[in-house]
């Protein structure tokens, strides 16, 4: 008599929450450990199904499942996946700059709120879930007051982490306010009167040593960090070619002026323009530009 070997890759169905669950799911598997394999397997019981998956971590993709894909939740594991992956073993740095057409971030007086669609929105709460750290500039704070939470989506809020060198933002702001109490700031180490929740540093002609902030966060463990904004504070590390990979939303919306989304050094030439690695993926009304950047 013979035996048919059982298929556990029988194919289920699966919804969007589903496929996030499993993208989180991976988060929490690999933790804070080293993958010294090439494929990992996940796995997740969710309403009484069980669903499995291997996902190459070289080939970023998945290898064997047993649930289908429709092209939205394909792009789910295409977009998040290779970030979970690219930062088990190293710091990973990844920006993300929501724009207009015509280049900007913002109105003149700072007015950013419907420049992306809701998709986009709820991919930034996404892009938060994956993340150990978020990282933003004293202006984003003043001018927007968010919260840098995961609110939208499933998973936990990371540590906020909030560049603030002369120490001006006070404590009543939503990213310190909140009673997880994981708002924190780096302030120049020449301030000698702060309150909890402060890193110091030395500032050199004015600014932090970017270098700095990264052995910082090597010594907090936080292998995934998320720049989520403001333009200048995007640029910086993007000019010191410190950011692995930038997400740039375009909303099709035409503002005429505003703040710009990058402050770069000026290229004499078009042949010294470096072409880089990118996918597209649509957001609602707009599309999301997947940046890969060459490290120096």
């Amino acid at each position: 008599m013979t035996y048919r070997k059982k298929n556990i890759f029988n194919k289920h169905s699966i919804t969007k929450k589903c496929a996030w669950s499993l993208i989180l799911e991976a988060k929490k598997v690999i933790g804070n450990t080293n993958i010294l394999t090439k494929s990992i397997s996940i796995s997740k019981l969710i309403n009484n199904n069980f669903y499995k998956y291997s996902y190459n971590i070289e080939k970023k993709k998945i290898i064997r499942k047993n649930f289908n894909l429709d092209s939205e939740l394909q792009n789910m594991f295409d977009l998040y996946m290779p970030i979970i992956f690219n930062g088990v073993n190293n710091t990973y740095l990844i920006a993300h700059i929501a724009q207009t057409l015509d280049g900007y971030i913002a109105t003149k007086s700072g007015e950013s709120k419907y420049i992306s669609s809701p998709q986009n929105l709820e991919h930034i709460h996404m892009l938060r879930a994956i993340s150990d750290i978020i990282i933003v500039g004293t202006n984003t704070v003043r001018l927007d007051n968010p919260m840098l939470t995961t609110r939208l989506v499933k998973g936990s809020s990371p540590m906020r982490l909030i560049l603030d060198k002369k120490n001006t933002l006070k404590n009543n702001y939503n990213v310190f306010s909140n009673k997880d109490g994981n708002g924190y700031k780096i302030i120049s180490e020449k301030i000698k009167n702060y309150n909890n929740n402060v890193f110091t540093l030395p500032l050199y002609k004015n600014k932090f040593d970017l270098n700095d902030i990264i052995s910082l966060l090597k010594k907090l463990n936080k292998r995934i960090v998320y720049i989520e904004g403001g333009g200048s504070t995007v640029s910086n590390f993007y000019n010191n070619k410190l950011l692995n990979k930038i997400h740039l939303c375009i909303s099709p919306i035409i503002i005429g002026q505003g703040r710009n989304s990058f402050i770069l050094p000026k290229i004499k030439s078009l042949k010294n323009i470096k072409e880089n690695k990118i996918k597209y993926f649509k957001m609602g009304e707009d599309i999301l530009c997947d940046i890969d950047l060459p490290i120096s």
